[in-house]
């Protein structure tokens, strides 16, 4: 077994071997082959041939596959996009594969010389014709898919379907059209509406639209003011309120709104005055951050709280039309099957379900709840029924009442048997990973579930991985290990960065010792198989997991052919098996395991760690001059809000060395200009160097003269407003 964070000891900076990722890639094919085949319609869409696009690569997440990093996009220009040749003829007028050679007639991109006999003017301007009405369908047809991409994106929440849309139109150059498309469109909508646009913006912002398109985009709204406030009487106030919230977001500088300008007592001017009101005024920040009032109906977390906080007051006053109106208002037609769970385990809590059964009736008479979210909701319930027993013994008496009376007045689908979907637990007597047969549950399986739960919440509050594996082993049920590992990382993923930690700590300190590599693979296998379903009260579990799973492996708790002996359990379109395909993609990297050693920044980073780190990036930039790395890097470490000390730190580092401080600030405006720092956070380092000039003269005498002069490189550079 590895020794964890012992990266030193690891001399290849991929972590995978050639045939280990060719073993992966085998898995993934034959695991793809089992899915059915698309229409022929549907596959024509694609444009591809000979079924390339079902062929698996690593590089290409199905949960995330279509969204570029800044890489991506910076190195599109030099990728051939067809797979194949374009026809032209080679440099030098060779053939070739795919290539018509020089003895055919060209294909007319040659270039035209005006001093030859044969030039006609009226050719160029035929071309520079042709290329704007190309450049005008294709905007149209963008503009359309925005329409629709906006609409499906307020159906459903999804920002990362969004994003993938969006790349897929696969015109970065177009950008602006979409951020003013969203403002627009969000306008003419509520509250929440907006507020899933602001969250988009700063989702997408930097990762899939450049930010200077998001820039454009808002100039492109503010220029556009007279007309819109035709349509919309109060646009002056929702769009300040959109460009104060994207400052502070750090989507838009706060110089932004010195570019606004108009005549006096115009709609413009009018902007830029409430702009600089709203964002001069006390706790601006945390006001603007709610300026669309709460993140419910949008928002996991609130919109649960949301919903429980309606079913509490139900309780106490039996009040439906209330909760009508609450839940018309909320907007959530996909999360509706959240309230029908939470309604069923409240009414087992309670002595009398009567006032949920009414409830429930009611909603589905209405259509309020459709058959298929109520269904949803009852097979959610079911799917944890064991656990919830633990707590209420007559828990699973009480759901199968309210299943009969939910038949009766035909609120689930015909089709719904209440059985649960889950796996069953392997270990058990006739167990099957992917099966839904009921099997015979081992007397002390439920009290090994307690037990487990237990053993972990106690770790994450005295963090003795000794007593963890005291009271493993005093249980006596190494079979049931697996669910020890599941449960362990699944409630680590519902918590922060220090209980992930703590759980990828563990695993390495009782593996093989007390939990055999058997049971370890069991209980990954047993949550990849799962994920969907966990998914749906975890959102980012799939991404969770990916660290883990790789963590494990570089660990050296599960062994790397681990991802290939998984796939065959897993389904062709499942959350599951994108995950392992992900994460060969990671462990496939340079310095992966280096990442993956540091992917929960050590639990609760300290601010000398973090230091440690910027220092380190730092100076492999001064060594290498790789800013693609050092943007990566930066991202990896996930702090955004603490970017101000790097920048300070930067700058002390610059005063010190004379020789290495256009290459330090030169890394500053790149980061600045790419987004990876935003200008508040850069404004905020050079006024901590400003703050301490004068101690910072004691050991440097040019320490006053130098800042002044790095501040004036900044401002005429436009990275410090």
């Amino acid at each position: 077994m590895r020794k964890p964070a012992n990266a030193a000891d690891r001399p290849a900076p991929s972590f995978l071997t050639a045939e280990q990722r060719e073993a992966l890639d085998a898995a993934l094919s034959k695991k793809r082959a089992e899915q059915p085949a698309a229409p022929a319609a549907a596959a024509g869409l694609g444009g591809d041939e000979g079924g390339e696009a079902g062929k698996p690569q690593l590089g290409k997440n199905p949960h995330r596959e279509g969204i570029k990093t800044k890489g991506d996009l910076a190195h599109d220009h030099h990728l051939n996009r067809k797979g194949k040749g374009t026809g032209r003829v080679k440099k030098g007028g060779g053939g070739g594969k795919y290539t018509w050679g020089s003895q055919l007639v060209s294909d007319g991109d040659e270039t035209v010389d005006p001093n030859d006999p044969n030039y006609d003017s009226g050719d160029d301007s035929g071309r520079a014709v042709s290329f704007q009405e190309e450049r005008t369908t294709q905007i149209v047809v963008f503009k359309k898919a925005l329409a629709m991409l906006l609409e499906e994106y307020y159906n459903s929440g999804d920002l990362n379907e969004a994003a993938v849309s969006l790349q897929e139109l696969d015109h970065p150059e177009f950008g602006h059209y979409f951020v003013k498309r969203a403002l627009v469109t969000a306008m003419d909508k509520h509250a929440r509406e907006r507020e899933m646009t602001s969250v988009l913006l700063s989702t997408l912002y930097n990762e899939v639209i450049a930010p200077v398109q998001v820039r454009k985009g808002f100039m492109a709204a503010i220029e556009s003011i007279e007309d819109l406030k035709l349509d919309v009487p109060d646009v002056v106030d929702q769009l300040s309120l959109f460009i104060c919230r994207a400052v502070v977001d750090d989507v838009l500088p706060p110089s932004f709104c010195r570019r606004i300008d108009g005549p006096p007592g115009s709609p413009t001017a009018e902007l830029r005055h409430k702009c600089e009101v709203q964002l001069e005024a006390k706790h601006a920040a945390e006001r603007l951050a709610r300026c669309w009032g709460s993140g419910a109906g949008f928002k996991f977390d609130e919109t649960k709280e949301s919903i429980r906080s309606m079913l509490q007051e139900y309780s106490s006053s039996g009040d439906k039309a209330e909760v009508r109106r609450l839940l018309g208002a909320l907007a959530v037609p996909f999360f509706h099957h959240e309230l029908v769970k939470q309604a069923l385990l409240l009414g087992m809590d309670t002595p009398s379900q009567e006032p949920f059964l009414g409830l429930l009736g009611l909603l589905s008479e209405t259509a309020e709840i459709s058959a298929s979210q109520m269904t949803k909701g009852f097979q959610r319930v079911a799917d944890n029924l064991a656990d919830t027993e633990l707590d209420n013994p007559a828990a699973r008496e009480r759901y199968e009442d309210v299943l009969k009376a939910a038949r009766a007045g035909g609120w689930v689908e015909e089709s719904f048997t209440g059985v649960p979907t889950t796996p069953s637990t392997p270990g058990t007597p006739g167990a099957q990973l992917n099966g839904t047969a009921q099997t015979p549950v081992h007397p002390n399986l439920q009290a090994f579930k307690a037990a487990a739960l237990d053993i972990v919440r106690e770790y994450f509050d005295s963090g003795d991985a000794a007593e963890v594996a005291v009271r493993l082993s005093e249980l006596d049920e190494p079979g049931f290990h697996n669910i020890f590992v599941k449960h362990s990382i699944a409630l680590a993923m519902d918590r922060k960065d220090r209980e992930c930690e703590m759980v990828s700590v563990l695993l390495p300190q009782l593996t093989p010792k007390v939990i055999s590599a058997d049971q370890v693979a069991l209980g990954f296998t047993r949550l990849l198989a799962g994920l969907d379903d966990l998914a749906l009260d975890i959102p980012g579990a799939a991404r969770l997991l990916e660290l883990f799973l790789g963590r494990a492996i570089v660990d050296e708790v599960l062994p790397p052919r681990f991802l290939a002996e998984a796939v065959p359990h897993l389904e062709p379109d499942s959350l599951g098996l994108a995950v392992v395909q992900e994460t060969g993609t990671m462990l496939s990297a340079k310095h992966a395991a280096e990442r993956f050693d540091a992917c929960w920044h050590g639990g609760v980073a300290t601010i000398e760690a973090l230091r440690e780190q910027g220092d380190a990036l730092r100076k492999e930039y001064l060594v290498s001059g790789d800013l693609m790395e050092a943007e990566t890097c930066l991202r990896n470490l996930n702090v955004p809000h603490f970017h101000h000390d790097f920048v300070t730190r930067s700058l002390l580092t610059a005063m010190e060395d004379d020789a290495s401080a256009g290459k330090v600030l030169g890394l500053l405006k790149q980061l600045a200009d790419s987004g990876e720092i935003s200008q508040t956070q850069v404004a905020k380092g050079f006024a901590r160097v400003e703050a301490r000039l004068e101690d910072a003269a004691l050991d440097m005498p040019r320490a006053p003269e130098l800042f002044k002069q790095f501040k004036q490189q900044a401002q005429e550079g436009g990275w410090l407003a």
